[in-house]
Parts: structure tokens; C-alpha cells; sequence
């Protein structure tokens, strides 16, 4: 039923919820507004398990212009009470009061508050119809509603197969195990493919003990130094994540948990989400012995970075959670140093070096004048591959610590041990302390073994939003949500939100990813295939931009293509990575990687399995997607694999020397990596052209190591980079083994089988949980020696002259310089230390080691 308020407010554009959807929400004792978006003119249900009155200064009913206090609510089957009796309660045609609507609260189209624990959100009535949307299949994830729009992606769970209460996660930093962030994310990459570098998942209703705050499961990083994840090997496969999505994740790294994106704190989460994402968690630590912090943030006390990664000086007695209070209650402060610290000796900081409390910024023009206090450091931009080294100036490559370790447990609370370093902050211009340390850029590059590689990545974020629901979104709804990730593409500047109800103060700005980042990254959300609609040629993804690939950051071997107005790099068949750097698959776990039919066992319970009822081979090729979606579609032909050419009468052809190699403005290292290309330095434009044939074969890997036997009487029969030597214990283990019976992810020994649970003893050898002598058992050792373990000692620990390792490479080209071992024997000794021990030499990539991993009988002795 539709009715007119005394005002004109359109009444009955409340959802009517079927029973399914109202025992979810009692048993979540939670309040919603269904939908939680409406236009302007227009009203909405607020629907409650637990109170029967709703009162909030903006909120009125039944058209009135402003408020008359308490709503009543019902649950009688009236005033759009669903059902009588089942214990929720109801009131139709709610709706902010026509004097409070401020539409300068939101971008200039909306206007949000929280209203009982729930999320109401009014639009200008203009957008409605604005915003096309299609509706998907997804067969891998059947009985879920999905939707999407160019800069949203909807999934409802409109029977409970996928969560039977409401979007929740007790765990929000993980995906290890099936759940409802699992199935939407599957249900994104059936569609779009993996063409994004971080997901985004946020629930329409807000359950209690469900999504709160936010997260970040991160499973793997292709940074091959000094990125996010610098101790982390890079490639390593997320199992569960890809049996889902059905093909390999290659570039997805990490999905983030956010239960509010809507207010200005709730999206200062999701920036913080996105900032652990980019430029990881704490780097001091390499260098900082007094200080441990909670081993994923920048402590307050130290002066590295100001971004949404660092919480307030926390108080120097009491510790976390109390804080250093500001110039006014609601805000806590940073901490600078002061100019003196620069004249002062390392050994006499604590007596020449004092620092300065300033308030964290509370409002926009705050963080404008004064971005350094909430915007990445130039450190953090450099980690995050968003600037290089030469770009930071050289007052920004020195940093200090102060005081007790307060971020790593120090306080009076209960299990926290005694803060016992004095700080005296009697003159908040001029603090002191017993303790301060001082460390270098310079210090913290060689800290994580040399400087960043790649050194440029994050530019253009590609992200995707999906918002998890148990009931199908409203067209309201979709429009709201795609334009908000939309200006977070386009906003400039931190965004003034409105004094909340009796206040003076306007509540927390809406941060951006651009502001935040200074400028330096874009946060593109654009899903592709959708249309856009009218009026939106201001969104840079919804426009025709040319040129995007030329100085794209694409890694070497990685093709370059223009993916909705921004480069998208993807590397090559025959090489896996992120596109900003591809690697040999015997280089990362991804040489391992099960089927998702393998690893459905392990990674889905007995009663739901996709794989069931999916063929396997029918899924396109990497990375993936449906047409028109998938970035690879090529008309009506279908969808070609990465770097395959794409005509409009012929279909998906192989990729040939002219396609992959001309014209694309490579430098001479990656038209080198390419595998089908050459450098010609005597042509006077662009040098980098298609071998004499014409013929594209796939890059060859230039590794050794895999599983081969030239002699079955004297060869290893594992490849020399699927063991690992366990120096405490002796022995060696098969890399990847995870159970007496998993196979999932094993490497073939060199009759191309797997053996489960592998463990080579000078003695004998394990596998399938069971002992056996080296005459003996499934590996059937042939030879006069057939002691395995010296066989694979000898083969894998012992330097052969003619291997090749990777010196370094050359900065102003990116092409590598290769050495043998028989060359580095052959050099001095300080010469050899250097090449074994210093970070600079440290870096691998495309197939090659540094020397300290290829020639280790010469280099051990600098180790």
C-alpha cells in the first residue's frame, strides 16, 4: 500500500520481509532499516526484535516535517508490520524529517546517520534511475542473488544456504575457511576475474557479533623485496581461496573486512585496511630493540608514519587504552620531534632530543593544513610502491622512538607489564625521555634486504566492493553504493560531514584513498562490462582514456592492456604473478597448486562442495571471468587467455612476436623477459621488436632445479627446489607436505608422481606415514648407492660451476647480469662477501637467484 503524509512523503515503500529474513534478524537482536537508502520524497520501515519505541531528533513519520519525539512500533500486522505476533516490531513510512535534510552531509547527494544501532541514509531524488545494473549468474555459487553495478558488486543470500543467520564472520582477518566472505568473493571472480589487487567485503545489515570494525586477510605478495611483506616469499597461494573461484588467484592478495563504510570512522577503517594492504604492518622493528609495538601498527611513540596505520601516544604510566589527550577530549595527539634531535649524537639522544604533542586532526580543515599528521609518510608511500626512493627528501629519511614500548603491552591494566621509562611531558612543546632512538632510511632498506622491487605498484589500486546481504538490495540501495565508491575514485579532499543532532561540531570527515595517499594512488573500483549511465563522464573509469599503458609499472614479462581507463597488467601463459612482477611458477608455490576439484576436500565440508557439479575444464582460461565481464572477452568468441590476441571475426589467436613485442614502449629488461622478443639498439624509435620467426613461445624457465634424472642409478629424485633441509633435524622435507595422505599441492618427484609426506633421513626416508630403508618401499631406488639423502645432499648441496646467478640488475634498463659460481670462486675475497652478504645483491627474479642461494658452498662461509 502506498500513501501521501500530511506533507507529501510518499508512505509504503517499506519492504514487505518474508518470515525466512525476520527470524534471521531475532536472532542477531539487532535493529535494521529495510531498505536502508531511500530517495528523498520517499520513506522506509525500521524494523526492531527488541523495543517497541524509536526516537531520534532527525527522524520523523508519516510525512511530518519535524520530529514529535517517539515513534510507536507494532506487532500487530499494522503500520507495515510484516507479521502479528512474532515478536518484531515495525513502523512503516519513517523517514527523516524534511527540516533536518542536509544533502552537503554526504558528497552533496545524501545524508547518513546511525539510528539505533542501524544505518539510515536519505538521497536526492534526482539520482533515482541513474545508475544501471545487471543481474548475474553465477553457477558455482547457486541459490545466491547477485548484482552488480559499474562500482558495486551486491550478494544476497536471500535462503540462508551460505550464512543462516545474517553476513557474519567471527573472524574477520580470515578467509582459511569457507564462509560467507569466501562465496561472495567466488561469486565476484566467476564474473569478473582476477583482475583485482584487493576485495573489499561490508554487510547492508549490521548483526550483532557479526562484521565489525575491520580486517585484512592477506595469503600471499609478489613483492620480491622490501614491499608489504618483506619477509614472506612471494607467491604463496591461497588453496581455499582459489578452490572457490575456481581458478587460480594469482593477483587478488588479500581481502578486507569492514562493517562500515559509510561514516567517516568506518571508512578511516577501511583506509587502514587498505594501507596494511599496500605498505604492510611495522618496519621499526628490525632496527627498534626497546620497542616490540602489537606487531602490526606504527606505534604511537615513534615519529615513522601519521596515517590511519598509527593509533595516539598512548600514556606513558597507564599504557593502552589510555590515551594522551588533546587539546580538546575527543582527539589524541601525535608526537613530532623537535629540531634539536637533528644536532644530536646517536649515544646522547636522551639528553639533546626533545619532542612535541600535536592533536590528531578531527576535521577536514585540520587534515588539510596538516596532512602530514593523517596522510602516508613519504616512508609508507615508498613502501607501498607509490613513490620511489629519489622522490623522498632527505628531512623525511630519519625518524625517532621514544619512551616505554605503551603499544606493545606496558600499562596498570591487568596483564600488562610496568611502563618504567620516565617521560616527563610537563611542557607538551619540549618532552623528554630516559629513552629515544634514531634510525635512517637507509638503516631500514638494508633491514629488509635492499631497496623495493618493483619499485612502483600501487599507482592504481584495483579494487571491488562487495556488500553482503540476506535480502535482495533495492534499486536505492545499489545507486547509494555505487556512487559512494565512486567519489572515493574522484574526491580530491577529505569531505566535510554536518554536526550530528545538538552538536556544534561536525562529525568525522569521510578521509579518501587519494587525499590519503597525497595524491600518489587512486582507489579504482570499476567493474567491468556494466555501464555506467548518464552524467558520469566525471569518473575517470567510466570514460575512454588512451595511452594509459605507455610507463605503465608492468613487470617484466607481464603484457600491458587498457582496462576501463587504467593500465591492467597481466603476465604472460607460462608465468604467474601479479603483473607488476611475474615469476617462473618454480619460483612460488603456484608449482604446486592443486586443482580446485584436489583441494575442494580439504577446503569445503562434505555437504557443500561446487565441485560436485562443475566441470572443471569448462572453466575459462586464467584469469578468468564471463562475458562480457572478464577482461579478456573478446566480442562474442569468448574469453582468451592472458596475452592471446583477440579479432573480431576470427576469435582468441596465439599471441605472435608483433602482438606481444612492438610498439609497447619496453624497456631492454622487459623486452628481454618477454621470451619472444629482442633488442635492437640500432633502430632509432622503439627497439624493442619480434624475433626473425615471428613465433611467441611462452618464457622458458631458466631453472635447474626441477625434478629431472639424467641417471636413475646416481640422480636425486626430487627437484632440488621442493626440499627443504632441516638443519636441526638432519633431514630433508618435501616443501608443501600436509598430511600422510594430502597430495594437494606436491611437486612430481621425477617419474612424475607424488609422494605424500616425504622426509629424506640419512638413515631411511618417511612417506605415507610409514618408515622405510632405502632398498625398500614406493620410491624404488635404483643404483648402487641408493641412499637418497646423500644422492639429493650431493645434487642440491654442492655448487656447480656453471650455475647462474643473478648479480644485479641494471637501474637504467632493468636488465639482468648474471654471473656463474665458477666466476664468483674465482673473484677476491672482499668481492665475494659483498656478493654473498650484501642486500644490494640479495634480489632473485625471473627464474634467477642471488649468489647466497645458487653458489652456497662459496658463499657459505661469508654467511
Amino acid at each position: 500500500l502506498r500513501s501521501t503524509g500530511v506533507s507529501g512523503q510518499v508512505c509504503g515503500n517499506g519492504l514487505s520481509l518474508s518470515s525466512t529474513y525476520l527470524d534471521r534478524l531475532k536472532d542477531t537482536e539487532v535493529n535494521n532499516f529495510a531498505p536502508s537508502v531511500y530517495y528523498e520524497g520517499k520513506s522506509t520501515k525500521f524494523i526492531s526484535p527488541h523495543q517497541s519505541m524509536l526516537e531520534h531528533e532527525w527522524l520523523c513519520v508519516d510525512g511530518a516535517a519535524s520530529s514529535s519525539g517517539a515513534i510507536q512500533l507494532y506487532d500487530d500486522g499494522s503500520n507495515g508490520d510484516d507479521f502479528a505476533g512474532d515478536g518484531i516490531y515495525t513502523r512503516d513510512c519513517v523517514h527523516y524529517c524534511s527540516s533536518s535534510v542536509d544533502f552537503s552531509d554526504y558528497f552533496g547527494f545524501a545524508m547518513q546517520a546511525s539510528i539505533g544501532g542501524a544505518s539510515l541514509t536519505v538521497m536526492d531524488a534526482s539520482k533515482e534511475g541513474t545508475v544501471p545494473y545487471d543481474v548475474l549468474t553465477t553457477d558455482l555459487t547457486p541459490n545466491g542473488k547477485v548484482i552488480a553495478s559499474s562500482h558495486a558488486f551486491f550478494f544476497a543470500d536471500t535462503g540462508g544456504r551460505y550464512y543462516p543467520k545474517f553476513p557474519t564472520s567471527v573472524a574477520p582477518n580470515s578467509a582459511a575457511e569457507p564462509n560467507a566472505k569466501n562465496v561472495a568473493v567466488s561469486a565476484l571472480m566467476q564474473v569478473f576475474g582476477d583482475v583485482f589487487d584487493y576485495v573489499t567485503v561490508t554487510p547492508m545489515e549490521r548483526p550483532n557479533g557479526g562484521i565489525e570494525g575491520a580486517g585484512i586477510y592477506k595469503w600471499q605478495t609478489w613483492d620480491r623485496r622490501g614491499g608489504p611483506q618483506y619477509d614472506r616469499d612471494i607467491g604463496d597461494p591461497g588453496i581455499c581461496i582459489s578452490a572457490v573461484a575456481g581458478i587460480p588467484i594469482q593477483r587478488l592478495s588479500g581481502l578486507i573486512t569492514c562493517g562500515d563504510i559509510i561514516s567517516g570512522n568506518g571508512f578511516r577503517g577501511e583506509l587502514h585496511e587498505l594501507v596494511h594492504g599496500v605498505s604492510g604492518f611495522e618496519y621499526h622493528r628490525a632496527l627498534e630493540a626497546a620497542r616490540t609495538g602489537d606487531g602490526m601498527h606504527v606505534p604511537g611513540a615513534c615519529t615513522v608514519d601519521h596515517s590511519s596505520l598509527q593509533g595516539p601516544v598512548w600514556d606513558w604510566v597507564k599504557g593502552y587504552p589510555k590515551r594522551i589527550p588533546g587539546s580538546t577530549v575527543d582527539v589524541g595527539v601525535h608526537l613530532l620531534e623537535n629540531n634539536d634531535c637533528a644536532s644530536c649524537s646517536v649515544d646522547n639522544l636522551p639528553n639533546c632530543c626533545t619532542f612535541r604533542y600535536v592533536d590528531m586532526p578531527r576535521t577536514s580543515a585540520a587534515m588539510v593544513a596538516n596532512p602530514e599528521l593523517s596522510a602516508l609518510s613519504p616512508l609508507m608511500l615508498y613502501i607501498a610502491g607509490m613513490i620511489k626512493a629519489s622522490q623522498i627528501a632527505p628531512a623525511d629519511k630519519t625518524y625517532y622512538c621514544m619512551g616505554s614500548d605503551t603499544d606493545g603491552g606496558c600499562g596498570n591494566q591487568p596483564g600488562q607489564t610496568p611502563c618504567v621509562i620516565k617521560v616527563d611531558d610537563s611542557n607538551r612543546s619540549r618532552v623528554t625521555s630516559d629513552f629515544v632512538s634514531r634510525f635512517t632510511f637507509n638503516q631500514l632498506v638494508n633491514a629488509v634486504g635492499g631497496k623495493r622491487y618493483p619499485a612502483k605498484k600501487f599507482n592504481v589500486v584495483r579494487h571491488a566492493a562487495v556488500h553482503l546481504s540476506a535480502r535482495e538490495p533495492t534499486e536505492s540501495e545499489i545507486t547509494f553504493y555505487t556512487l559512494l565508491w565512486r567519489q572515493h575514485e574522484i574526491q580530491k579532499t577529505p569531505w566535510k560531514r554536518i554536526p550530528g543532532p545538538n552538536a556544534s561540531v561536525e562529525r568525522y570527515p569521510i578521509d579518501t584513498w587519494y587525499f590519503h595517499t597525497s595524491g600518489n594512488s587512486i582507489l579504482h573500483s570499476r567493474l567491468h562490462g556494466i555501464d555506467c549511465g548518464d552524467n558520469s563522464e566525471a569518473v575517470p573509469s567510466c570514460s575512454t582514456r588512451s595511452g594509459v599503458c605507455a610507463g605503465a609499472p608492468c613487470g617484466p614479462g607481464a603484457v600491458c592492456k587498457n582496462l576501463d581507463g587504467q593500465p591492467l597488467c597481466i603476465c604472460r601463459d607460462g608465468l604467474v604473478g601479479d603483473g607488476y612482477e611475474c615469476a617462473f611458477p618454480s619460483e612460488t608455490g603456484f608449482s604446486r597448486m592443486p586443482t580446485a576439484h584436489e583441494s575442494s576436500s580439504q577446503c569445503f565440508p562434505t555437504t557443500f562442495r561446487w565441485t560436485n557439479s562443475v566441470n572443471e575444464a569448462s572453466l575459462p582460461a586464467y584469469p578468468g571471468g564471463q562475458m562480457p565481464y572478464a577482461s579478456t572477452t573478446c566480442h562474442n568468441h569468448g574469453i582468451c587467455p592472458a596475452d592471446w590476441r583477440c579479432n573480431k571475426k576470427r576469435g582468441c589467436l596465439p599471441p605472435t612476436g608483433g602482438s606481444i613485442c612492438q610498439q609497447k614502449g619496453y624497456s631492454r629488461g622487459q623486452c628481454e623477459a618477454l621470451g619472444c622478443c629482442k633488442w635492437n639498439p640500432d633502430l632509432s624509435g622503439d627497439k624493442c621488436v619480434k624475433q626473425s620467426d615471428g613465433v611467441c613461445n611462452k618464457p622458458l624457465d631458466p631453472n635447474t632445479n626441477i625434478a629431472k634424472c639424467d641417471n636413475q642409478e646416481t640422480c636425486c629424485y626430487f627437484g632440488c627446489s621442493y626440499l627443504e633441509y632441516i638443519d636441526n633435524q638432519a633431514y630433508y622435507g618435501q616443501i608443501g607436505n600436509c598430511g600422510y595422505d594430502c597430495t594437494n599441492g606436491i611437486a612430481p618427484a621425477y617419474d612424475g608422481k607424488v609422494y605424500p609426506e616425504v622426509y629424506l633421513m640419512p638413515t631411511g626416508y618417511y612417506t605415507n606415514h610409514q618408515f622405510y630403508g632405502y632398498d625398500d618401499g614406493p620410491l624404488n631406488i635404483q643404483g648402487t648407492n641408493k641412499n637418497m639423502f646423500e644422492r639429493c645432499s650431493n645434487t642440491c648441496g654442492a655448487d656447480d660451476d656453471t650455475s647462474m646467478f643473478l648479480k644485479n640488475l641494471r637501474p637504467k634498463d632493468g636488465v639482468l647480469i648474471k654471473r656463474t659460481c665458477g666466476w664468483l670462486r674465482s673473484r677476491k675475497t672482499n668481492q665475494k662477501r659483498k656478493l654473498c652478504t650484501n642486500p644490494k645483491f640479495s634480489l632473485a627474479t625471473q627464474g634467477y637467484k642471488p649468489a647466497r642461494d645458487v653458489c652456497i658452498d662459496t658463499c657459505d662461509s661469508y654467511m
